[in-house]
């Protein structure tokens, strides 16, 4: 249940949206997300605390959405696609965290 605490956080989903098109640097997803860098500092460190985030291997290039934050990501835009209209946004993302969860797969 902590994870659905965790993914309820004001600003929690747009950073995962960011992240789920590849990794960025603090100030990328700041302006993407328009999240101010106090929310945006609390929300990275949360997400890297549950493992759905982690800083990439050479840290001047950000963060990314670990192999679990991909997933979750996928699970929860499936949720919306099916409250809502499918929304292409949603539909393209989808499709960009299959292929990258399927890559991570056969390289490991």
């Amino acid at each position: 249940m902590e994870i659905l605490k965790t993914i309820s956080y004001a600003g929690t989903m747009e950073v995962l949206t960011s992240l789920g098109k590849g990794p960025k640097r603090f100030t990328e997803i700041m302006f993407e997300t328009k999240l101010n860098p106090g929310i945006l500092n609390r929300v990275l460190k949360t997400l890297i605390n549950s493992g759905i985030v982690s800083r990439c291997a050479n840290e001047e290039d950000g963060y990314e959405l670990t192999t679990k934050g991909i997933k979750i990501s996928l699970y929860i835009l499936k949720i919306v696609e099916v409250s809502e209209s499918q929304k292409p946004v949603h539909r393209e993302l989808i499709t960009l965290l299959t292929g990258r969860l399927e890559q991570m797969s056969s390289t490991a």
